[in-house]
Parts: structure tokens; C-alpha cells; sequence
């Protein structure tokens, strides 16, 4: 376990990166690999040696993404801009500036960025001035600049509340989209949407960038706030209501049809405690893995599997209250009955980080992205 403190990592910094600012109370994914478990599995048990080294700074930065094709990072800072990381170095300029569209305040903002396939197309979730989310698209030339000319909005889902906004997305190997909804906002599921059909919010939603068109492949969720897609299994850091954080995963993506969708319970549960007696959820899938608040932290930040150092085949995710990180091993597939024996899959590697509000994957290796500035990368 490792204690890091910011005030070092600020100090350690290289001139030429952007400044940050002062982090808000949040609730705080990169490019899907084309990899397997069967590449990444095996992770090495001696993970004492690992480290993080702080690569820059910015403005509460909340997710990064790879494109095919391309050697830099793209960093997203919620106030609605992104910048371009590479030889670490981040670019003092966005590449891209929608912050005319969004607010960064609260939950809200630029929160998600995602690539097509062959990296011609940049996907961006983010909540526009009236507080919806808005999926949107556009062209990138093949020198990475993004055109903002071209932006194109794909789907957008009134949002009746101004947190539980989710905000990740990534992209199937088809150039499909993922996208995860929070129920909405306020506390508790009051409008007890997370488990009705006929409402977007609380879902994974599969969408055709193309047309719009869009589906339900999951439901159930809270705010599932950080995703990442690996082997077919999307792996959701669910933040918790009164007493539980959780990681869920939804198994076989790819085969995934309104036919045949996953119920992750809320808000009929709380990982494995009952919570809404009014919601019922017959087919309920508990977690993989849950943590209550206390100690351990209060709000979940994932989260992605790494595929290389000793952490491979392990995934990799944070608590933006307490500061930790933790992983567990990618490849669990049964699901105790007790959250007791839920939170002893976690493995503690770094303690007292100053607010994590993501853990992405680019180009093979892990960032912690902390609210507050600093982006680190995880080493060893």
C-alpha cells in the first residue's frame, strides 16, 4: 500500500503542463483493446513494487481515451475542453472546447470520450446547458485534430435531476456504442425509474451512432459512473446510495438483446440488501464485488482492466471519498451471496490519493485522473 500526497506530486511536476484548479464534491475509459483474459490473465501476485508518477495537470480532469493510429492520449477536463498527451507532455491548448455547450459544476459537464473503431470519429456524453445528456459525434483528421465543425448530436435524454448524470460511453468492435445511464438524480430512485422499461435512465443503453437508435441491454444501475469494455464483459463501478459501493458485470456484450437483459437490482437492492419494497427485481444480479461505506470510502471511481505490469488481468478501480485503490481479478465470474464476502476481493494498493474521480486505460497503461489536477500514471 502506498500513501501519496498531492502536495509532492505538484512538486515533482514539469513545467508546461496546465494548472489546476480546486476540485468540487463529485461523484466522480479509454479505447476498447482488442485483447482477451486468455492475453492479459495470469497477473503476477507481487504488486509491492508498484508506484504512481504524476504526468500532468489539469482542470478536473474526468476521462482519457487512445484512437487507433495514434500515439498521444486525449484527456477530457469536465469544464468541456480536451487535450492531447503525448512524449508526456500535455497540450497547454484543447484540441477540442465545447464548454459554450456545458457547465462543469456539480455531476455535470464534458464527462465521457470515446473513439471509433478505425479513430476517424470522436464520441463525446456530456450534459448540455439545460442539464441532459447529449451524446454527440465527430470527425478527427488523421493528425488528430478534431472538427468541431462537424459535430453532430446522436441521441439526446432529458435528465430530471442534476446529479446521476452517468456520463461514460465506449464503443463495441462494431462501432456500436455503450452508453450508461444513471437513474436520474435526487436520492433514493424517486421516480423509480431504474428498473421501468419504458425509461433510458438507469440502463446501458446500446446506440447506433448512425440513426440514434437505441436499446436497452441492461437495467438497474444507479450511477454508473466509470465503464470499460474488455473480452466481451462490460465492467460498471455503480455509485452506491446509503451503505454500499459496487462493481457489476455484464457478461457476453456482444449478445446482448432487449431479449435478453441483465437486471442489476437498484433501486429494489443495494448490492445484496433489500432497499425499495415498492421495486421488484425477479432476476436480480448481485455485484462482483461491493464495499461499504466507512472506512474503505463513500463513492466509487472506476475503473479498467490492466493488460500489462503486475497488474495485468486484474481490474483496477478507486474510491473518490477515501482516496484508495483497489483491484481484483478480471476473470471472476461467480457472485458470493454476502456483501461481507464481496469486499474480500479487493486488494489495496494505494491509500489517501486526493480525489480520484477515474482510473482509464490508453495505449496499455493506467491513469488515475484526480478531480482536484493531477493526472498520475500507474507504474510496475
Amino acid at each position: 500500500m502506498r500513501r501519496i500526497t498531492l502536495a509532492l506530486a505538484l512538486g515533482a511536476l514539469a513545467l508546461g503542463t496546465v494548472g489546476a484548479c480546486g476540485a468540487q464534491r463529485a461523484t466522480a475509459p479509454g479505447a476498447q483493446d482488442d485483447m482477451s483474459l486468455d492475453d492479459a490473465s495470469a497477473a503476477s501476485a507481487d504488486v509491492s513494487a508498484l508506484t504512481l508518477s504524476p504526468v500532468a495537470l489539469l482542470d478536473q480532469p474526468v476521462d482519457g481515451a487512445h484512437r487507433a493510429g495514434d500515439e498521444a492520449v486525449y484527456f477530457v477536463s469536465r469544464t468541456g475542453t480536451v487535450h492531447r498527451f503525448v512524449n508526456d507532455q500535455l497540450s497547454n491548448e484543447p484540441v477540442l472546447d465545447i464548454s459554450d455547450l456545458t457547465e462543469g459544476e456539480g455531476e455535470r459537464g464534458l464527462l465521457g470520450l470515446a473513439f471509433s473503431p478505425d479513430g476517424s470519429v470522436a464520441y463525446l456524453n456530456y450534459t448540455n446547458r439545460s442539464g441532459d445528456t447529449v451524446v454527440a459525434s465527430l470527425n478527427v483528421a488523421a493528425n488528430g485534430a478534431f472538427e468541431r465543425g462537424s459535430l453532430r448530436t446522436v441521441i439526446t435524454i432529458e435528465q430530471p435531476f442534476r446529479n446521476h448524470n452517468a456520463g461514460d460511453l465506449v464503443v463495441e468492435p462494431n462501432g456500436m456504442l455503450l452508453v450508461p445511464m444513471g437513474d436520474g438524480g435526487s436520492a433514493d430512485d424517486p421516480l423509480r425509474v431504474s428498473l421501468d422499461d419504458s425509461s433510458l435512465l438507469g440502463k446501458v443503453l446500446r446506440v447506433d451512432a448512425a440513426t440514434g437508435a437505441t436499446t436497452i441491454i441492461a437495467k438497474g444501475l444507479r450511477n454508473p459512473w466509470r465503464v470499460d469494455l474488455f473480452d466481451d464483459r462490460l465492467w460498471l463501478a455503480d455509485v452506491g446510495q446509503n451503505k454500499w459501493e459496487e462493481v457489476s458485470v455484464l457478461d457476453s456484450v456482444s449478445s446482448r438483446t432487449p431479449n435478453n437483459v441483465v437486471d442489476f437490482g437498484w433501486s429494489a437492492y443495494e448490492a445484496n440488501d433489500r432497499f425499495n419494497d415498492d421495486q421488484t427485481s425477479v432476476s436480480h444480479t448481485p455485484p462482483v464485488l461491493a464495499y461499504e461505506h466507512g472506512e474503505n470510502g463513500c463513492s466509487i471511481s472506476g475503473g479498467a482492466v490492466a493488460v500489462s505490469g503486475s497488474l495485468r488481468g486484474r481490474y483496477v478501480f478507486a474510491d473518490y471519498c477515501s482516496g484508495r485503490v483497489w483491484s481484483t481479478p478480471a476473470d471472476i465470474t461467480s457472485t458470493p451471496s454476502s456483501n461481507a464476502s464481496l469486499a474480500s476481493r479487493m486488494t489495496l494498493h494505494f491509500d489517501a490519493v486526493d480525489s480520484p474521480a477515474a482510473i482509464v486505460r490508453a495505449h496499455n497503461d493506467l491513469y488515475v485522473l484526480s478531480l482536484s489536477g493531477t493526472i498520475w500514471r500507474i507504474n510496475g
